[in-house]
C-alpha cells in the first residue's frame, strides 16, 4: 500500500477518533478553579492543524542551517557547496529559529487557554512542561550536540510564564520593545546617545551587570558548564521577543481570521518573503552599507512572518493542490521533538568531531563537501517524513512527545490509537 499523505490517520471508528483528536485536551489536577483567569476570546479552542505543518517546515529549515556544525562540512574549494550554503543562509538563516520560537509562543497560549477553559490550573502544568524540556535540553546540549535549542527554549518558557496574563496590546508592546533592545543591528543608524541608552537598558546588559557583583568572574567563565548555561540564557533573552509575537498572533485571532481569506494570507506571505529575502541577500553582499546593517533584523523577521502567512494561506484552501503539498509536513511536524533529536543522534554518529561527551568519538565519516552533506540531510529528512507518516497512523504521539506529555500531566497518557478508542467516551485524555 502506498502512502496517502492527504488521508486521515488511524483505524476503525474514525469519526469518533477525529472528534477527540480535534480537541486540545489537557489533564490537570482539579484542585482549584481558576476563576480569576480567562481564556482569550475569538481564538481557536481545538487543535490548530496548520501549526503541525509549520513545525515541519521550520524543522527542515533549522536542520539545513545546522548541517555545517552537525557534519563539520568542508567548504574550502567547494564552489557548489559555498553556493548552497549561501542560499540556505539567505532563505533560512536567522529566520528559522524565530519561526520555531513564534510557534512555541502560540503553543504556550494554546495550553494555557485550554486549561483555563476547563477550570484547571495552567501554571503548575506549564512549569512541569518547561522543567521536562529543560531536562531533555540539558541532556542533548551536554551529552549529544552543543548546537541544541531545547535548553534555550525551556529557559524562554520559564520567562513566558510572566507574560501569559497580558492582554493583546501589552503583549504587542512588550514584543516590540524587546525586539528593539535585542536587535543590536537596529542601533547602527541611531544617534550615538540613543543607541548607548538602549544598550544600557537592554535585558542582556542587566544580565551582564549582575556578573560585576561576583568577585572572581574569570574562574566562573573558565568553567565550561557555567559558560554554556550563561550563553544559553543570553540567547534566550534575545529570542524572547519572537515568542511574544507568537503569543500576540494567537491572541489576535490570526489562526481564525486568516484561514477564511487564504488568498490574502498567501499573497501577503509571498510579498514579505520576497522583501525579506531581498534584504538578506543585499546584506550578505553589501554589509558595509549602514542601512543594510540596520534593517537586517527586520528582513530576517519579514521572512519568518512571510512563511507563517504563506503556509496558513496555502493550508487554508481545503482540498486544494497547495494544501495537499503541505500534507507531508504534518506528521513530521507532529513529531518535531522526536525528529529534532533523531537528526542530532544520526549526524553525531555518522560524522567525526561533531558530537559531545561520549558521542564525540562516535563518528565514522570524515568531513564531506557541503553538497554531499546537503544531499544526506535531505535524504534523512525525507526518511523522517515517511517514518513519521506511518508512525502517526498507529500511535498518538512521537516517543519523546509522549514522555514530555507524561511528565507534564503526571500520568501515563494513551500511546496507541487503539488505546484511545478503548477509553470510556466521557474520559478526557491529552491529544
Amino acid at each position: 500500500m502506498g502512502m496517502e499523505f492527504g488521508k486521515p490517520n488511524g483505524i476503525g471508528d474514525r469519526e469518533r477518533l477525529d472528534g477527540w483528536m480535534n480537541q486540545e485536551m489537557i489533564v490537570e489536577e482539579p484542585t482549584r478553579k481558576t476563576r480569576s483567569l480567562k481564556a482569550a476570546a475569538g481564538t481557536p479552542s481545538g487543535r490548530i492543524h496548520v501549526l503541525d505543518q509549520l513545525r515541519g517546515v521550520a524543522l527542515l529549515a533549522i536542520f539545513l542551517c545546522n548541517l555545517p556544525r552537525l557534519s563539520g562540512a568542508n567548504l574550502e574549494g567547494d564552489a557548489a557547496g559555498n553556493f548552497l550554503w549561501e542560499t540556505i543562509e539567505v532563505l533560512f538563516g536567522n529566520s528559522s529559529r524565530p519561526l520555531f520560537s513564534f510557534m512555541f509562543g502560540i503553543s504556550m497560549m494554546l495550553i494555557f487557554d485550554a486549561a483555563v477553559r476547563r477550570g484547571r490550573r495552567p501554571y503548575p502544568m506549564l512549569l512541569r512542561r518547561m522543567l521536562m524540556l529543560l531536562l531533555f535540553g540539558a541532556l542533548h546540549l551536554f551529552a549529544i550536540w552543543d548546537g541544541d535549542i531545547l535548553f534555550m527554549y525551556a529557559l524562554d518558557g520559564f520567562m513566558l510564564l510572566l507574560f501569559l496574563w497580558m492582554p493583546k496590546p501589552l503583549l504587542l508592546l512588550s514584543a516590540c520593545v524587546l525586539f528593539l533592545f535585542s536587535s543590536y543591528e537596529l542601533l547602527a543608524a541611531m544617534p550615538p546617545v540613543m543607541a548607548e541608552w538602549i544598550q544600557k537598558a537592554s535585558p542582556a546588559s542587566w544580565l551582564y551587570s549582575l556578573l560585576t557583583l561576583i568577585p572572581d568572574t574569570s574562574s566562573l567563565f573558565n568553567n565550561m558548564t557555567f559558560f554554556t548555561v550563561f550563553s544559553e540564557f543570553g540567547l534566550a533573552i534575545e529570542h524572547l521577543t519572537f515568542f511574544l509575537f507568537g503569543m500576540y498572533a494567537y491572541r489576535s485571532g490570526l489562526f481564525v481570521r486568516l484561514p477564511r481569506r487564504p488568498k490574502l494570507s498567501a499573497s501577503l506571505g509571498v510579498i514579505l518573503l520576497l522583501v525579506g529575502w531581498a534584504g538578506k541577500y543585499m546584506f550578505e553582499h553589501g554589509a558595509s552599507n549602514l542601512w543594510l546593517v540596520t534593517l537586517h533584523p527586520l528582513a530576517c523577521f519579514a521572512v519568518t512572518i512571510g512563511a507563517v502567512l504563506l503556509i496558513v494561506g496555502l493550508a487554508g484552501r481545503e482540498g486544494s493542490r497547495s494544501a495537499r503539498l503541505l500534507e507531508p509536513f504534518r506528521a513530521v511536524g507532529r513529531m518535531a521533538f522526536t525528529n529534532y533529536l533523531m537528526q542530532s543522534l544520526v549526524f553525531v554518529t555518522l560524522f567525526k568531531g561533531s558530537g559531545e561527551s561520549i558521542f564525540a568519538s562516535f563518528g565514522i565519516i570524515d568531513p564531506l563537501p557541503m553538497t554531499a552533506v546537503v544531499l544526506i540531510g535531505f535524504g534523512l529528512f525525507i526518511l523522517q517524513m515517511i517514518v513519521s507518516h506511518y508512525w502517526m497512523r498507529r500511535f498518538l504521539y512521537g516517543p519523546f512527545e509522549w514522555l514530555w506529555r507524561a511528565g507534564t500531566n503526571l500520568e501515563w497518557p494513551p500511546f496507541k490509537r487503539r488505546e484511545r478508542l478503548a477509553s470510556p467516551a466521557g474520559e478526557q485524555h491529552p491529544a
